[in-house]
């Protein structure tokens, strides 16, 4: 789960009489989906999303099993593949097309000293499960204690560019994202530098690049005081999505066919733009066909 709703409206509560004071009631209206598809309910927290051929790979988040994935358009479950390691906050997957890489990146309170990726073949047959993947560990830098939802050391997002893994934090504190490069041949690195880059005006929950075109495709939803008016107001929570170029300049930002939740995002070999959006107990994960493509 990007974040947990409730507990921001607990800790925002106090905030809530200067959103009333501020906050319009209109709402940006979305563009149309070229088609919804609800997913089942084993993926009702689906948190990432890479699309593969004419299907898809997913999971679930934080405390979810520890497998992944494949389906179909029709939102259908092709595949399954149960992983011998804990889901302790599973966010992001990328793909370099042999291999899939999973980020087990997820640290909304705070208290992780360490994050995890995990390298997986993208050819599933003749793996035998529970499948143990190679795991890369990310020294996260030392640091006074992190107050939860109030610091920049969480990560949703993770992206393969050119023999490559880009990490991209939610930036709670700043909300200026950044990201982190990584190398997929080290098991054992510290994140290092940040690159901080433009703000498409959301935290980020999920990002894609288009080799073709050189271009970083981006996804997220509003500020946390903005999610608590929309938990409030049932307003939605404003999922936009973002281009850059290569040198991370940012070129235009869209609003989303939908006001949930939205945690995934993958371009198809036909150059379609889709999206996840997480479910919840009222209404099941979706899968999103966006009337965007990158071309």
């Amino acid at each position: 789960m990007s974040y947990s709703i409730r507990y921001l409206v607990i800790v925002g509560l106090s905030s809530v009489l200067l959103l009333l004071s501020g906050c319009s009631l209109s709402q940006t209206v979305q563009p149309a989906a070229l088609s919804v598809i609800e997913l089942p309910k084993a993926l009702v927290e689906s948190s990432g999303l890479v699309c593969v051929d004419q299907q898809f790979i997913s999971f679930n988040d934080s405390g979810g099993l520890p497998i992944l994935y494949r389906f179909d358009r029709k939102g259908q479950i092709q595949r399954q593949l149960k992983l011998s390691v804990r889901n302790n906050d599973w966010e992001a997957i990328s793909s370099d097309g042999t291999y899939l890489y999973l980020a087990d990146t997820g640290n909304n309170a705070g208290q992780r000293k360490s994050l995890s990726l995990y390298k997986i073949p993208l050819d599933w047959s003749g793996l035998k499960q529970p499948y143990k993947p190679e795991q890369i560990r990310i020294q996260l830098p030392a640091s006074d204690k992190l107050l939860p939802y109030q610091h920049d050391v969480d990560f949703e997002a993770l992206v393969y560019q050119q023999h490559s893994l880009w990490l991209i934090s939610k930036s709670w504190a700043s909300q200026i994202p950044a990201r982190y490069k990584l190398d997929p041949r080290s098991r054992q690195q510290e994140l290092g530098q940040a690159e901080s880059f433009a703000t498409p005006g959301f935290l980020v929950t999920d990002a894609v690049f288009d080799k073709d075109l050189q271009q970083w495709w981006m996804v997220g939803y509003s500020d946390p005081h903005k999610a608590i008016w929309a938990y409030l107001s049932s307003a939605g929570l404003g999922p936009r999505i973002a281009r850059y170029d290569q040198q991370m300049k940012l070129l235009e930002t869209q609003a989303l066919p939908t006001s949930g939740q939205v945690e995934g995002v993958c371009i198809d070999q036909d150059k379609q733009i889709w999206i996840s959006e997480e479910g919840n107990k009222h209404s099941p994960a979706r899968l999103i066909k966006t009337a965007l493509s990158s071309q």
